[in-house]
């Protein structure tokens, strides 16, 4: 199974910003509010393509695009995927 596939299995979908950054990303609701969890590369900029890169993790406002909380960063991909489960 690649990366997009294990994603899909989370929820996730890939997604693309006019700007050029790309992630995986996740609707959810945050405190009563609509947000989305956005899933990059290291650097912030693209997308994890590896289970085992590391991995950046932004909590977003979905209206304003703000960050909610600050971000997480994670030793890979798998880890926080794991960490989903707890």
């Amino acid at each position: 199974m690649n990366v997009e596939e294990v994603m899909k299995d989370h929820g996730f979908n890939f997604s693309a910003s006019c700007a050029g950054k790309a992630s995986f990303t996740k609707w959810i609701k945050h405190q009563g509010k609509r947000a989305y969890i956005a899933v990059h590369d290291s650097s912030g900029e693209g997308f994890p393509t590896t289970m085992e890169e590391p991995v950046r993790v932004v909590l977003h406002d979905l209206k304003s695009g703000n960050e909610l909380e600050p971000p997480r960063n994670f030793g890979s991909l798998s880890l926080y995927l794991e960490s989903l489960q707890d």
